[in-house]
């Protein structure tokens, strides 16, 4: 048996890491906008959440394809029950909206927060979006963010783009809004001659009208609730600006449609739409926003074919398989750095018995230098002094050093010390994935 220990240490901090949340591949786009969080209302959800008796750290990730919370605390059971309800309590479903939720914890929320930023979890294996959106939610979150998320999404920001360098797992790749155009290629056959309107003049509504240009596409008029902010947009990209009350207005003019806004609301309804379409062809729409920005009963419509994120699957499941190959790669790299992770929360139980081993010999060397430069000034008094306060603090570690060599496998532990000890050990955090103390 192995002898007891000799001192009481400090305990070491409790980090509980969970990760729950939805996304395309557990609940359907009716269900995931209902737990789509918007910047100024994710901000507020995450105050309230850190709020609450054992939460120390919270980020939200939150994107047409998912809505992720992510908390660090110490009882990972207490943090799982909070955010459940939280996200419940956005979704207005109450306890029916916690059978889509899924929850994963310690590693398995690492690893999967690394394969999201890699893209290996999107709807578009490897579209690039992903990166920036867990960049964001991560710096709109740093007011709640402690040591343990801090260093996972710093990690998963560098696994995202150490994946992209070392794989082609985004070779060839697009995005949702490169998606949607393909769609809409495979609708029409050909762009060419068709006129095509966007909603939305953010990220998404750019990317959009980039791609529609790529493909030719005939006239391409963009839409904002500001006219100016429209215009401004729409000059570099050179596409036709207009205010959006008024664009819904003129549906008829156009064959294509696709809504990519931030509007938390639907706005295009079935009374936008006239039917039928004398002497034009049927009306496309593409919703690619979450929450939708478009009412579903307008695809009870005649003449007009509504479409939404979750349809993009036809479009992108070719594409995803011609990278399956590059996937184990990408994997590979994730596991050595998922590896890296757990190694600094072990290093972190070592923090307070550090933090106490330097109290303590500061402690010890300021009262045996005070002890004998009380009696003399002399050289030997201070060789003496050292010498007392040296053997005060290395009385402590000795002892531990000896419990070690009594236990079963102290051997091994002394041996594994022994580069430390001397002097030799390797810097810690150089290459072994550990940080430094109090990290």
């Amino acid at each position: 048996m192995d002898p007891p220990l000799p001192e009481t240490l400090p305990r070491a901090p409790s980090d509980a890491l969970i990760a729950v949340g939805l996304s395309h591949r557990t609940a359907p786009i009716d269900i995931r906008e209902r737990f789509a969080l918007g910047d100024r209302r994710r901000a507020e959800w995450v105050e309230n959440l850190t709020a609450r008796p054992g939460v120390s750290e919270c980020v939200v990730l939150s994107t047409c394809n998912r809505t992720e919370c992510y908390l660090a605390g110490s009882d990972a059971e207490a943090l799982d029950r909070l955010g459940r309800d939280a996200l419940c309590r956005v979704s207005d479903l109450g306890a029916a909206g916690d059978s889509y939720l899924a929850t994963l914890e310690g590693a398995r929320a690492v690893r999967h927060l690394f394969r999201v930023t890699s893209g290996l979890e999107s709807l578009i294996v490897g579209e690039p979006q992903i990166q920036g959106q867990v960049r964001g939610a991560y710096r709109d979150g740093r007011p709640m963010v402690g040591p343990v998320l801090h260093r996972l999404f710093q990690s998963a920001l560098e696994v995202g783009g150490r994946v992209r360098a070392d794989t082609s797992i985004a070779s060839g790749v697009t995005s949702i809004p490169g998606a949607a155009v393909g769609l809409a290629r495979k609708v029409f056959g050909s762009l060419d001659d068709r006129s095509v309107l966007v909603l939305g003049t953010g990220e998404m509504g750019r990317l959009t009208v980039q791609c529609l240009k790529r493909e030719g596409a005939g006239r391409v008029f963009l839409a904002s609730r500001d006219p100016a902010r429209a215009e401004r947009v729409s000059r570099p990209l050179e596409a036709l600006a207009m205010r959006r009350s008024a664009a819904l207005e003129a549906l008829d003019r156009v064959d294509l449609v696709i809504a990519c806004t931030e509007s938390e609301a639907a706005f295009l309804r079935a009374p936008h739409v006239r039917s039928p379409r004398t002497g034009r062809a049927p009306l496309v729409i593409l919703d690619i926003a979450v929450p939708r920005n478009v009412d579903p009963r307008v695809a009870g419509i005649p003449d007009v074919f509504l479409y939404n994120i979750d349809d993009l699957r036809q479009v992108v499941d070719r594409a995803r398989a011609a990278r399956e190959h590059e996937r184990e790669r990408a994997e590979a790299i994730i596991e050595r750095h998922v590896a890296k992770y757990r190694a600094w929360r072990r290093s972190r139980r070592a923090d307070p018995a550090v933090r106490a081993l330097r109290d303590t010999a500061r402690r010890l060397v300021a009262d045996a230098l005070a002890a004998r430069a009380a009696a003399s000034d002399t050289d030997e008094a201070r060789r003496l002094a050292s010498q007392a306060a040296l053997n005060k603090v290395l009385h402590g570690p000795t002892r531990a050093i000896r419990w070690l060599a009594e236990r079963s496998d102290g051997e091994a532990c002394l041996r594994r010390m022994e580069p430390w000890l001397t002097g030799r050990g390797p810097r810690v955090g150089a290459g072994s994935g550990e940080g430094r103390t109090g990290g």
